[in-house]
């Protein structure tokens, strides 16, 4: 986790090994619930192995908006930031390792050092831009581009997820997916 602090923030060892000491290392198996909807979300993971997906719960539909993979940030930030009851439960798809910190360690973490609160700000700055990002695709590209677009980031892990989940995550029905994947395959 410390190479990817130091990387991703250009932070000092000394910084990174202050912040990353703070979480602590919690291992879920396929099929557990890392955020449940209907509580709010008082911490922040950062996944250090596996994958997970991140369904949006509705009274009548559910929705998987998001998937979460290696070396990113992991939570229910709309809940966390408004401290309101999650609608959204983030359920582990494999065997995870993911290290934990919540909302009142990483407070007084970032009052007691103030470029750990800069820290702080930019991991729920890039949760907030992740979500935003996923908004703009829905509206802005197609389901091909967004599928391609999952691929060219994650293709290592998109095979190990079942197609009727990556559907819900295009909004698309699997067979649009099947179709895709088969008109790829033509091109190459």
């Amino acid at each position: 986790m410390n190479t990817f602090l130091i990387d991703t923030f250009q932070i000092t060892k000394e910084e990174a090994q202050i912040f990353s000491s703070s979480f602590r290392t919690e291992e879920y198996l396929k099929g557990d619930i890392f955020i449940k909807s209907g509580i709010v979300c008082n911490k922040i993971g950062f996944v250090k192995k596996g994958i997970l997906k991140c369904i949006a719960v509705g009274k009548e539909k559910e929705l998987i908006d998001d998937f979460i993979f290696d070396n990113q940030f992991v939570s229910d930030y709309y809940s966390y930031l408004i401290k309101k009851k999650s609608t959204k439960d983030i359920i582990c798809l494999e065997n995870c390792t993911i290290h934990v910190i919540d909302r009142k360690k990483l407070e007084k973490l970032s009052k007691n050092y103030p470029s750990i609160g800069l820290i702080a700000k930019q991991v729920t700055e890039r949760l907030y831009i992740s979500t935003q990002q996923k908004l703009d695709d829905l509206r802005l590209l197609n389901a091909e581009e967004r599928y391609l677009k999952l691929l060219d980031s994650n293709k290592r892990f998109v095979d190990k997820i079942p197609q009727y989940e990556i559907a819900s995550y295009l909004s698309v029905s699997p067979e649009t997916v099947s179709r895709i994947r088969k008109k790829l395959i033509k091109r190459s």
